[in-house]
């Protein structure tokens, strides 16, 4: 996983202590990018990021190009120039600001999310990352502790990891987020609803922008690895993603499916189809029920955030072995599609209409189409398209995306929340530890077009990805354009999960959730049982848990706090 380091200092003690942070960077396989009087810059990984001088002490650390809305970086003051960044520049970043001897003023996530960034402070050392390994915190110790009171939202709704985590000492900052580390201000400079331009409710001219943004970020990313594959499923996303490649023809290393010999879980037909449509050479890896084992979620546990992006362990270790196997340093994937495309199917499109044409939307096709989709009367569907909820936004800590959403029709509050949920793909799992994991779905650009699309369009309120389906439809084989199926894990889960009951009993009911009260061992003994598991299901409930007990037992011994 390619990761940046920054560290900053100010006097002769503080000097030294970062310079025993450098030594070990070093020795951990960092390069040393500049080393200034006050400041030190590294980069590693198996495809390091790139270093761009954007001039005046503000850098960008990673892929960057220039956004198809803009191109040219303004001027400003510092603080200005961060968040000109986000409106000329787009990509997969982290852009700090520094004094001419290095000192580091302010540092940005950039507004996808696709690395995380970390700041803490460490006998005077500023210290700034993409990641925690366990090295790091050693050589520069973070002064804080466990939030335990935070630590049950975590287990109510995992995407209350994706805002701060409960960790002192340490913050982590929020896709789109800046920080002034002169004052420790931060500052939400990039949300996907905030200056939008007018909803487009042309249909032809979305699917057009939409197609056209797909092509050109797919293959923007892809032309920066030079050992690329994909993942090709056999769903809708990613073979939006393979066609969107396709007209860039990259010589592309592997294309990938995984799959079970469980018949809902084979989808190698579709992605066959789809790979003789493109003239792709497709490689399959099956996937084996495995019971979970301890070393699995410890290698993942020392991430900022607890590692949601690994919550299928047996799968993430499956791609990461067939990565390794092709030499590959990038990845690309489907993932996001189905938030960014609209998913859902809910009266609340219809509510959209309503709310935007008012009864012209009585006479939209939408509404009895809607109704036979999501298989309701359409008086029913009309009566709750009128009252709006609360219930599309999330329960827990409010991710600073949503923070002044309510402005939203319900149907775009939905699929802001469903965004948020994708920024779970960039957290640590074993994928990340040897390829670096590129989601383009996940674009700044596509968020925020898509953002101006309501979703009547995106729907036709006829099915899930409507816009999508029809804009690619001329790429793919119908029967993977206008699919309906999708390859469903849910068996494999709760078998794997039964397998695993000897390891998640000790696990979670020896473990310091059970101990600190947050889970009651009564209620997670009860769901320890292998009948109630396989005909009640509650796999992924357990997973979460586990994966957070295994990295608040990772981050407790960090803090050394009990």
């Amino acid at each position: 996983m390619a990761a940046v380091l920054a560290l900053s200092w100010t006097d002769a003690p503080s000097a030294a202590a970062a310079a025993t942070v450098q030594r070990a960077a070093q020795t951990a396989g960092f390069q040393t990018v500049s080393s200034l009087s006050q400041g030190w810059l590294g980069v590693a990984g198996r495809r390091p990021p790139a270093v761009h001088d954007l001039r005046g002490g503000l850098i960008a650390m990673g892929d960057l190009f220039d956004h198809p809305d803009d191109g040219r970086l303004g001027v400003g003051g510092r603080l200005d120039r961060l968040r000109n960044l986000t409106r000329t520049k787009w990509g997969r970043y982290i852009a700090l600001d520094r004094d001419a001897d290095g000192a580091l003023r302010a540092a940005m996530r950039d507004p996808s999310g696709s690395h995380e960034l970390a700041v803490w402070r460490s006998s005077g050392v500023t210290v700034v990352t993409t990641g925690t390994p366990d090295w790091l915190i050693a050589a520069a110790p973070i002064s804080g502790a466990i939030r335990w009171d935070a630590v049950p939202a975590l287990l109510a709704d995992p995407d209350a990891s994706l805002t701060q985590p409960p960790l002192e000492g340490l913050i982590a900052l929020d896709a789109g987020e800046m920080i002034d580390l002169d004052t420790d201000t931060r500052e939400q400079i990039w949300r996907p609803w905030t200056g939008r331009q007018p909803d487009l409710w042309s249909a032809p001219a979305a699917a057009a922008g939409l197609r056209d943004r797909i092509d050109a970020c797919v293959g923007s990313l892809a032309a920066t690895v030079s050992r690329c594959g994909a993942e090709l499923s056999g769903g809708l996303d990613s073979a939006i993603v393979a066609a969107a490649l396709g007209a860039h023809r990259p010589a592309m290393r592997l294309w990938l499916n995984a799959f079970s010999s469980r018949p809902e879980t084979d989808e190698r037909h579709y992605a066959a189809r789809v790979s003789e449509r493109l003239g792709l050479t497709l490689t399959a890896a099956q996937r084996c029920e495995q019971a979970l084992e301890p070393e699995v979620l410890d290698r993942t546990a020392g991430g900022v955030r607890p590692g949601l992006n690994g919550a299928d362990p047996v799968f993430d270790a499956l791609i990461a072995q067939a990565c390794a196997a092709a030499g590959l340093d990038g990845l690309l994937t489907g993932k996001g599609g189905d938030a960014l495309f609209y998913q859902g199917a809910s009266p609340a499109i219809l509510g959209d209409l309503l709310k935007a044409r008012g009864a012209f939307a009585l006479v939209s096709p939408v509404w009895p189409g809607l109704s036979r989709w999501i298989r309701r009367s359409a008086w029913s569907v009309l009566a709750e398209a009128k009252r709006p909820t609360a219930s599309t936004l999330p329960a827990g800590p409010t991710h600073p995306w949503i923070v002044g959403a309510e402005t939203l029709p319900d149907g775009k509050r939905a699929q802001l929340a469903a965004l948020v949920s994708n920024l779970a793909y960039v957290t640590a799992c074993r994928r990340t530890e040897v390829v670096d994991l590129i989601h383009p779905l996940m674009a700044q650009p596509l968020i925020e077009w898509t953002m101006r699309i309501p979703t009547p369009v995106l729907t036709a309120g006829k099915t899930d990805r409507h816009l999508a389906r029809s804009a690619f439809a001329d790429r793919l084989p119908a029967e993977v354009a206008w699919r309906r199926s999708k390859g469903d894990y849910t068996a494999t889960f709760e078998r794997e999960a039964a397998a695993s009951l000897p390891f998640l009993r000790d696990h979670l009911l020896g473990g310091l959730l059970a101990e600190r009260g947050v889970i009651d061992r009564v209620q997670v003994e009860a769901l320890l049982d292998r009948d109630r598991l396989m005909w009640a299901g509650g796999s992924a409930s357990l997973t979460t848990m586990a994966l957070v007990e295994s990295w608040l037992r990772r981050w407790t011994a960090r803090l050394g706090s009990q």
